[in-house]
């Protein structure tokens, strides 16, 4: 019964969404607002373990004195520091705020400086031309770099009107096609799981 009752609650509360939202156009009965309330709960009790987890595995890491302990001590101080100080003060306090603003804003910017550079080395990698889908992709990319630049309309006029179509057209389409493929793939994993036959959540292999 250990996976039984897990895999007989998901199902009830996949049909219990699926009742409340697509057979009702008016939630009459509250159903689904009753569902949201119970989400929101549940994701606060989510968040709390989360919580408690990282504070048990950190400390460990703190305990043990492992490799680079210190990162995990810098961690629990800025959790529980933040926490506290945004409970006695919330988000929109002075001194809430002056953090959020003046260190994590500038670190997250970066992170993703940082990031541009490993995007830079895909893009080589990418953009070598050994297959013709590589000419492609790369002439295309020329194409478009050029017309979101200000260079490219200042050498050859109307060019961000060719990469805007580009963007437009075949990247449009082509995004559509993929998202699509998710909606059908995120479908049908929906309908394996609710029919019983998906188990892969519940810690197993799909057995």
């Amino acid at each position: 019964m250990r996976k039984e009752i897990p895999m007989i609650l998901t199902v009830l509360a996949g049909l219990f969404v699926i009742v409340a939202k697509y057979l009702f156009a008016v939630d009459q009965l509250g159903w689904f607002t009753t569902a949201n309330r119970m989400y929101q709960v549940m994701y606060a009790m989510f968040f709390l373990l989360g919580v408690v987890s990282l504070t048990i595995v950190h400390g460990k890491n703190i305990q043990r004195r492992r490799s680079k302990w210190i990162y995990s001590l810098i961690l629990l101080i800025c959790m529980y520091g933040y926490g506290i100080l945004t409970i006695q003060q919330t988000v929109e306090g002075p001194q809430a705020n002056w953090i959020y603003n003046n260190i994590l804003n500038p670190t997250d910017a970066t992170i993703f400086a940082l990031l541009a550079f490993f995007i830079t080395s895909a893009a080589y990698r990418a953009f070598r031309v050994r297959t013709r889908e590589a000419t492609v992709l790369m002439i295309t990319a020329v194409i478009v770099m050029l017309g979101v630049a200000p260079i490219g309309d200042t050498l050859i006029h109307g060019w961000n009107n060719v990469a805007r179509w580009f963007m437009d057209v075949p990247n449009s389409s082509a995004m559509r096609g993929i998202a699509l493929g998710a909606y059908l793939g995120s479908f049908a994993v929906a309908l394996r799981i609710l029919l019983g036959l998906e188990r892969a959540h519940l810690g197993g292999a799909g057995q």
